[in-house]
């Protein structure tokens, strides 16, 4: 679905250049509104790669959660946020989104580690990955014209993750290792980790007019760290087209992506969390 919403975005503003020249004197909509408040949903395909330390047995290499444990790899959910021009060079803004998913298959595979459970073939796992992820971002806007914006951005990710797992039957515990291990039975073993964190980037965004009503918004963030036993990076790179048709009404179409891995080893978190996303939202917009 994303695949054809994308096509669309990229030829709607090809289909409406001749128009856009009938408007060089007026301003855009997008570049007037003080206050924004949008709310729509969001469609990602998702990719998750998660480890989780355990206290005995060494690291182990990371785990797919959508192709090996059964996680759904796509999924709609609730997508929004609001924007805030202060003045005409500076603009704050805020967006905001929660993807909560779970899986559940029959191990088919060589023998997966997770923290001190190495789960074998025939087991079964039941799994849950949430993400809940805000981002406040600063903008200024180094150059303007009534049609163009470039700004500079910074600010926070602002990334609450969980990850678990639920398996039944054959899995060794308590440091051991196949084959040389007893069958926990049909008691779940569990084993979890989660990780809070602001997570800094920087970069710019782009603004263009193609009509005072139609407009469109390029944007590219990221950052890397590596603080004391704490590495971890982030890159977002996302697209929008938005039609005002009306004063305090629009509606938008967008392209959102998504990578970030996040690795310790400590209280904080005890292993690594790398996920990305990629997707359309879809969306209306109350300006004021």
């Amino acid at each position: 679905m994303w695949k054809q919403l994308l096509l669309v975005t990229l030829a709607m503003p090809g289909s409406i250049a001749v128009a856009a020249e009938a408007s060089d004197d007026q301003t855009t909509a997008v570049l007037e509104q003080r206050f924004q408040l949008y709310l729509g949903g969001f469609f990602p395909n998702v990719s998750s790669e998660i480890t989780i330390n355990g206290e005995v047995l060494p690291p182990a290499p990371g785990v797919d959660f959508e192709e090996v444990l059964g996680i759904e790899d796509s999924k709609a959910v609730l997508w929004g946020g609001a924007r805030w021009r202060i003045s005409r060079r500076n603009s704050l803004e805020f967006e905001f989104f929660n993807l909560d998913r779970t899986g559940s298959t029959t191990v088919a595979s060589e023998p997966i580690q997770i923290g001190d459970s190495v789960i074998q073939a025939g087991a079964e796992v039941d799994s849950t990955v949430d993400i809940s992820l805000g981002r406040l971002t600063y903008g200024f806007a180094v150059y303007r014209t009534e049609r163009a914006e470039v700004s500079l951005k910074a600010g926070l990710h602002l990334l609450d993750a969980k990850a678990g797992i639920q398996a039944t039957g054959a899995v060794c515990v308590d440091g051991e290792v196949p084959p040389n291990c007893s069958v926990f039975g049909s008691t779940p073993r569990e084993e979890s980790e989660s990780i809070s964190a602001p997570l800094p980037h920087i970069g710019a965004s782009f603004i263009y007019g193609f009509t005072p009503e139609l407009a469109m918004r390029l944007s590219a963030i990221g950052f890397a760290v590596d603080l004391d036993a704490v590495d971890g990076s982030i890159l977002e790179v996302d697209a929008d087209l938005m039609w005002n048709p009306w004063k305090n009404f629009g509606f938008g179409l967008g392209l959102r992506y998504f990578k970030t891995k996040v690795e310790s080893e400590g209280s904080r978190l005890d292993g690594k969390f790398e996920f990305n996303y990629l997707g359309p939202t879809l969306y209306g917009a109350v300006t004021f």
